[in-house]
């Protein structure tokens, strides 16, 4: 049975896009489920929703520990029924400028955040939406990091890939049950997770202009949204040039992190 959305869960809510996204979708009428890792911000984040008419409940969580994440997940879907999921929450932490290459710690931490608890996340709320007959839509954000082996960021942009991969053959899963994945691919957005990094920042987006993209992908049933659509030509260049060419550049490229 189709709805209008009107149950919405979000992880990343208290900075940057997912942030964004409340406030977008904060209305009468709406619940949001915010998720976060800051109380704070995550309050600030609820305080805005909450004041523009929605029903907000939070939940201040670490999504590098999936099975409490997870299982917190499953309390709620006990509750509720969720219409709509972003899960946005991820991190961008590249190699520190001391370490030859990134830490164990490091690795294991943006493989559970940007991998594996989105993904487990997004399982779980299919499998309710297939067993309730709810139409609903869940969005996961990757990264255009996945185009390409960064050797300063291979936890990142291979968390990102493998987000990317899931995304797509859950799509394929669940789509007889009219059950919407989209897959967000963003550039280089005005966020704060964008702002901590020293380097150039080619066709930087303004978070507003972002989130009207995205939103509009969502809204259409998009399978995935490339922000800027200039990505997905450097996409092509990366996998066409030859091997000893691409290893050249991206062993070049200087980043920062502070």
């Amino acid at each position: 049975m189709p709805n209008s959305l009107n149950s919405i869960l979000i992880t990343g809510a208290s900075s940057g896009i997912g942030q964004s996204l409340a406030y977008f979708y904060a209305e009468p009428g709406k619940k949001l489920f915010l998720w976060g890792r800051s109380k704070e911000k995550l309050e600030q984040t609820a305080k805005k929703c909450h004041d523009k008419g929605a029903v907000v409940y939070l939940y201040q969580s670490d999504l590098t520990n999936p099975i409490k994440t997870t299982k917190l997940l499953h309390e709620i879907l006990n509750k509720y029924n969720i219409d709509m999921a972003i899960l946005g929450a991820g991190s961008g932490d590249i190699k520190a400028d001391n370490d030859d290459i990134e830490s164990q710690q490091l690795l294991y931490n943006l493989a559970m955040l940007n991998y594996v608890t989105p993904s487990l996340m997004a399982n779980l709320i299919a499998q309710q939406m297939i067993q309730k007959q709810i139409q609903g839509k869940i969005v996961l954000i990757s990264s255009v990091a996945r185009f390409h082996s960064l050797p300063f960021a291979t936890a990142y942009s291979s968390s990102k890939a493998g987000l990317a991969r899931f995304s797509d053959s859950l799509r394929i899963a669940v789509k007889k049950w009219k059950i919407q994945i989209t897959l967000i691919t963003p550039g280089f957005i005005d966020t704060p997770m964008s702002q901590r990094l020293e380097c150039d920042k080619p066709f930087l987006i303004p978070i507003d202009k972002a989130i009207l993209q995205i939103t509009n992908a969502i809204a259409k049933g998009k399978r995935e949204l490339v922000l800027p659509r200039i990505f997905k030509l450097l996409k092509w260049i990366d996998l066409l040039s030859p091997d000893c060419i691409r290893d050249f550049i991206l062993s070049r490229i200087k980043v920062k992190q502070y």
